[in-house]
């Protein structure tokens, strides 16, 4: 009978792992088939203006960052971290692939999270078209979260603009990316997301180079919420003055609660497939 039990649970194991397995290999079509649709959504018809005044922390950062660059179209970067599920939980291993465009601006982001050994959450987060979506599935197979609405919206169009450090040409996109003063180290930059706007407000250092950025983010049912992320270990890369160190946090009522850091591996401009 023992043998018995024993050859039931493995054929049951083997089974979960080749639906586990079809499944992930259904999760990577998908995300490949949105990358793709990413990079095929037109361009604006309207030609990108010429670069006006900008509040003097801003325009002390563009010389930094990019000086005369001509403008990045894509950018196709991984990265590697941890993840917190909640305030309370661990940091967890991370690994993602993230692919931005600029014209319009949009991303498609998609990561595993490494729950214990054997045991994975794979999450996809997007921003295209004006609008947001996440989906977040355990080991590929069991959905945990298919979230779209003004909400995601909202949170996926912040998200697009604290990333734009990484391919910072389109934080001076005016047709999308817009820049008032507040004091000589913030200054306030809103991005036109499809009909949307949203606004986040930068702090740079003393080497001119961006400490942060903060927002009012929605937050599913406690509504609009303090959220920001931090840059730090700038390098040169293609032209560019870009992080290679980011963190994600919400202020709650209990206190911080860091629940993202990114350390990239690689950046790759200007690609044509995901």
């Amino acid at each position: 009978m023992g043998w018995l039990v024993f050859m039931s649970a493995l054929t049951l194991f083997g089974a979960v792992g080749v639906v586990v397995n079809v499944n992930r290999l259904r999760l990577q079509r998908l995300v490949a088939r949105e990358m793709h649709a990413l990079l095929a959504v037109a361009p604006s018809s309207m030609q990108r203006p010429a670069v006006g005044p900008l509040p003097t922390p801003v325009a002390r950062y563009r010389e930094l960052a990019h000086g005369g660059r001509a403008p990045v179209h894509t950018l196709k970067l991984r990265h590697v971290g941890t993840f917190c599920m909640s305030a309370t939980a661990k940091p967890l291993p991370i690994r993602g692939t993230q692919l931005f465009t600029s014209d319009p601006p949009g991303f498609v982001w998609s990561a595993r999270v490494r729950m214990f050994p054997g045991i994975w959450v794979d999450a996809r987060d997007m921003a295209a078209n004006g609008e947001g979506s996440m989906r977040v599935l355990l080991d590929s197979t069991v959905p945990i979260a298919d979230a779209r609405g003004p909400e995601l919206d909202q949170g996926s169009a912040l998200r697009l603009l604290a990333e734009m450090v990484w391919y910072p040409t389109a934080l001076f996109d005016a047709r999308y990316v817009t820049w008032s003063a507040v004091d000589a180290a913030h200054a306030v930059a809103t991005l036109r997301f499809g009909k949307r706007e949203v606004s986040g407000t930068f702090e740079f250092g003393t080497d001119g180079l961006p400490v942060g950025m903060t927002a009012e983010r929605s937050m599913q049912k406690l509504g609009l919420r303090p959220w920001g992320g931090t840059y730090r270990d700038w390098r040169s890369v293609s032209g560019m003055r870009v992080p290679f160190e980011a963190t994600v946090t919400w202020q709650l009522e209990s206190g911080p609660f860091t629940y993202a850091h990114w350390l990239v591996e690689a950046m790759d401009y200007d690609v044509s497939e995901p």
